[in-house]
């Protein structure tokens, strides 16, 4: 798997944009807010059309435009993957729309085609945040690599939303008990099968060989099964909301026995989450037979030598790029392998 090509217009902070990459590691340097973190920012969203950095996709255009549009062309086979998003107007028949060699696609059907690990300093939200943010980082890993998980996600939350409709209703006095049976049936269909893939990765990743650190990502699945259902009916009644089940799993980081979210160093924390992408990568290249692009930024600032030399060992083994401050904190080794790109204000100006 190689990025050939990327285009980006009126994305963030760039204009026009047009950047190759070859077969070298590329290492974007620049100071602080001038667009290093974008350039990964859409890679990401070529893989999952999906960015961690915005709460509403309108802060993806650049200010004072109406759309956006990242590009990124593919080797092996040549293939074409095109995200546009607009501003809401009259003028505009779509929000987003995602192509493939020219081709409308479903969102379920685009992710995957780009599969990509990105990590952000910001990403150490994972260990600290809420099982909302966990979730989330685990499901866009596995959306990518598993149909039958993307799919299975895809079709429980439709059960849940319409589920947790009836319970609502049942609530209000507009509906009986008796008609969750098939909302019931079928959200624990397809909560089982996300449940087991779930499983199936963190027995994967906590078996791994870990040089940053011995973590321990411990799976906390909230089981779910009809007689379950049943029992929790009252409470889901008055809750109107369904009260089991995937939607509700959580995992946690330990290590030495300490849970991290409360008992670790902000560098324990960090680290756990830089391994956790690492793992993930390794999962990825697993079930896929191939390697997925990893996206690193500001990766190298708070490892120490070991730890650094370590990571340059993964950043090999495929397509890497990786967003910088400085180049002082990255073996030298690794940079005289790799393409060194300075961007500023929005523009790469020149290698170094």
């Amino acid at each position: 798997m190689f990025l050939k090509q990327l285009n980006l217009t009126n994305f963030r902070n760039y204009s026009v944009l047009n950047l190759d990459f070859d077969s070298r590691p590329a290492v974007f340097v620049g100071n602080n807010a001038v667009g290093k973190s974008n350039l990964l920012e859409s890679i990401y969203l070529l893989s999952t059309t999906k960015s961690q950095r915005v709460d509403t996709e309108d802060e993806l255009i650049r200010t004072g435009e109406s759309f956006t549009k990242v590009e990124g062309i593919l080797d092996d086979p040549e293939t074409g993957l095109l995200v546009i998003i607009n501003k809401p107007s009259d003028e505009v028949s779509f929000r987003k729309k995602v192509l493939v060699n020219g081709i409308s696609r479903r969102t379920i059907d685009f992710i995957g085609n780009l599969p990509a690990v990105i990590f952000y300093p910001s990403d150490i939200n994972m260990v600290t945040g809420p099982p909302s943010l966990r979730r989330w980082h685990l499901d866009l890993a596995l959306a990518q690599i598993d149909s039958d998980y993307k799919k299975s996600l895809t079709q429980y939350e439709q059960f849940l939303t319409a589920r947790n409709r009836v319970l609502k209703r049942i609530r209000e006095g507009h509906a009986r008990v008796n008609e969750l049976e098939y909302w019931t049936e079928e959200l624990v269909s397809k909560g089982k099968v996300i449940s087991e893939k779930r499983k199936e990765f963190f027995n994967f990743i906590n078996g791994l060989e870990k040089p940053l650190g011995e973590f321990i990502f411990e799976y906390i699945p909230s089981e779910i099964s009809v007689e379950k259902l049943a029992e929790t009916n009252g409470r889901e009644v008055a809750a109107a909301a369904t009260l089991i089940g995937p939607h509700r799993d959580d995992y946690v980081v330990m290590l030495d026995g300490r849970h991290l979210s409360h008992y670790g160093s902000r560098g324990e924390q960090r680290t756990a989450t830089l391994v956790f992408k690492l793992v993930q990568l390794e999962y990825m290249a697993k079930i896929l037979g191939k390697r997925p692009i990893l996206l690193l930024d500001d990766v190298f600032s708070e490892l120490d030598a070991d730890h650094r030399a370590h990571v340059v060992e993964i950043v090999g083994k495929q397509q890497t790029i990786i967003a910088t401050v400085e180049l002082e904190n990255i073996p030298k080794t690794f940079l005289d392998l790799a393409r060194i790109l300075k961007v500023e204000d929005g523009k790469i100006t020149a290698g170094i």
